[in-house]
């Protein structure tokens, strides 16, 4: 009888331990995913960018990769603190990718694939002139969204804040899902993992 009590005793622990477990993978994530965000300043305002590609080789020189949303593009690009040159823009999918020196910081990853509805995922951002990123949980609560432009958009079930646009959307994995671009007052929006492959994969570190 005592070992028939304990064995249903671990079995009403095991939920627990999933979920601490699940909480504790989140916390050990954003502080990986921390190194690789880079805020970026324009004359006008302020967006968010993250490493794709480290000690990339250009003009025999090394070089970072950084993929932000192209609404972000402006005079006096800067980047981590340094100036920025525009390395690629795709304005109908409000994707850029810019270059800057090597900042020894790791690069993200690229999920193969979109975030499935239902599936959870953090963004991670600079907003409301914030010294330090806001790391936020949300879930995918759409896919293939069209909102004028005949772009399908990856939908959230939380807003975006003001400044993160161009930071990245992640999986458990730490695999990039989805770009921040755009929001509402209820929820956000950004091209899914197979838009962005598409569009800006050359200029992805391969790992």
């Amino acid at each position: 009888m005592k070992l028939l009590a304990s064995f249903f005793a671990l079995l009403l622990l095991l939920p627990t331990l999933s979920i601490a477990q699940q909480a504790t993978n989140w916390v050990t994530l954003a502080k990986t995913i921390r190194e690789s965000i880079v805020e970026i300043a324009i004359d006008n305002g302020a967006c968010t960018g993250f490493i794709i590609h480290s000690t990339a080789k250009d003009e025999k020189e090394d070089v970072d990769y950084v993929l932000t949303a192209a609404h972000c593009e402006g005079t006096n690009l800067v980047a981590d603190l340094q100036p920025a040159k525009i390395k690629a823009k795709d304005f109908k999918n409000d994707l850029m990718v810019l270059e800057i020196k090597n900042t020894d910081r790791p690069a993200l990853r690229l999920s193969d694939k979109d975030a499935a509805v239902g599936e959870e995922v953090a963004s991670y951002g600079y907003g409301y002139a914030l010294d330090q990123p806001l790391f936020r949980m949300a879930h995918i609560s759409a896919k293939d969204v069209n909102i004028g432009e005949r772009v399908q958009y990856q939908a959230i079930d939380s807003t975006f804040v003001p400044g993160q646009s161009g930071g990245p959307v992640v999986n458990v994995k730490g695999e990039v899902v989805m770009v921040v671009q755009r929001g509402s007052n209820v929820a956000g929006f950004g091209v899914g993992a197979e838009r962005i492959h598409d569009r800006m994969g050359r200029y992805f570190e391969v790992k």
